[in-house]
């Protein structure tokens, strides 16, 4: 089996009690079915805690929060009481695999760090060259692929190759891939995904403006985001700003590994439902948005919020997904032309 993660994903060390913004405060805590039937058979008083805690709800299981939004095994020195007593083998799946995302495509498998935590921030914008993605590989036995997958990674190794291919401004580099995904769309709708790699072969940059039409996609995109749901204080008060904020504060190096991590992470995710199209708006709507808001927070802190109130909700995923399909104020035309106008 082939593995792909970034390249800054043997560095990640969690922060743990010096976290500043911990993952154990602010979200329920799932717990998959072997932790939670090992809890409820653990002897002692921690036993008898991680029971008393223990929630089930639709067939899942979890820990309820506190009054004060904490997972209850958060003891105040950051450390978690599970870890300490029982060893990081015995936290939930979600524990020890977070802030890993773990994506199997048959023959591959992609593991990306989501920057809602604050050390994947710092690392994933660390570093002003361009952001890669090591291969390795195991002899673990793999499954057949999609058939859409191979076309797909061709067409992201392309997004890639424009995206960091300077020193054309980056707005013009993101118009192109946007362009392309526009005809890569073409082809998947009308069930020719191998194609796709030669259309990657033969594609040549269209000429400026040649896609501008209508109005850009601000302000509409801080109402749509407004209508999601909202987890944080601190975001419902960075969208009544929005008004506020400006493009280009942030350095174009940081701003292509900013889209390089929502390429990586979303292009594949096409295999699923053929909407290459809406992923690569998707990756353009989080680096343009954080782009904004990095002139009201700094750059990390807009990174982090904004990946923690969309990446880790499915809903909010779907429901902007679906906007680019069916709002003209969301659709590539109104991207170009924010893209041109920048």
């Amino acid at each position: 089996m082939q593995l792909r993660a970034p390249d800054y994903l043997k560095q990640f060390q969690c922060l743990a009690g010096a976290c500043p913004h911990s993952c154990c405060q602010g979200w329920e805590v799932v717990v998959d079915e072997a932790s939670a039937a090992f809890y409820r058979t653990l002897p002692g008083s921690l036993g008898e805690r991680l029971r008393a805690a223990l929630q089930t709800e639709d067939g899942e299981d979890y820990f309820a929060l506190t009054d004060t939004s904490r997972c209850p095994f958060w003891d105040m020195d950051g450390l978690c009481a599970i870890h300490r007593a029982l060893g990081p083998e015995r936290t939930g799946e979600v524990c020890r695999s977070h802030p890993r995302f773990i994506e199997d495509y048959g023959p591959l498998r992609e593991t990306s760090l989501v920057a809602s935590c604050p050390e994947v921030c710092r690392l994933l914008l660390s570093s002003h060259t361009p952001l890669t993605f090591p291969e390795t590989e195991t002899d673990e036995e793999e499954e057949e692929p999609d058939p859409w997958l191979d076309p797909l990674l061709a067409v992201r190794k392309k997004l890639l190759e424009i995206l960091q291919a300077p020193p054309r401004k980056i707005d013009f580099r993101l118009a192109e891939l946007l362009a392309l995904a526009v005809e890569g769309q073409i082809l998947l709708d009308e069930d020719e995904a191998p194609l796709l790699p030669e259309l990657c072969q033969v594609w040549t940059a269209p000429a400026p403006g040649s896609q501008m039409a209508g109005e850009g996609i601000f302000p509409r995109v801080w109402e749509a985001l407004s209508g999601l749901e909202i987890l944080g204080d601190d975001w419902r008060a960075l969208l009544r700003r929005s008004r506020e904020a400006v493009p280009g504060g942030v350095p174009e190096a940081l701003l292509e590994r900013i889209v390089a991590y929502f390429l990586f992470r979303y292009t594949l995710k096409a295999v699923n439902d053929g909407d290459l199209l809406g992923r690569v708006q998707f990756a353009l709507l989080g680096a343009l948005v954080v782009e904004r808001a990095a002139s009201l927070l700094p750059l990390g802190e807009a990174l982090r919020i904004y990946c923690r109130e969309i990446e880790h909700n499915e809903d909010n995923i779907d429901a902007l997904l679906s906007a680019f399909r069916t709002e003209p104020a969301l659709s590539p035309s109104a991207f170009f032309r924010t893209l041109e106008e920048q």
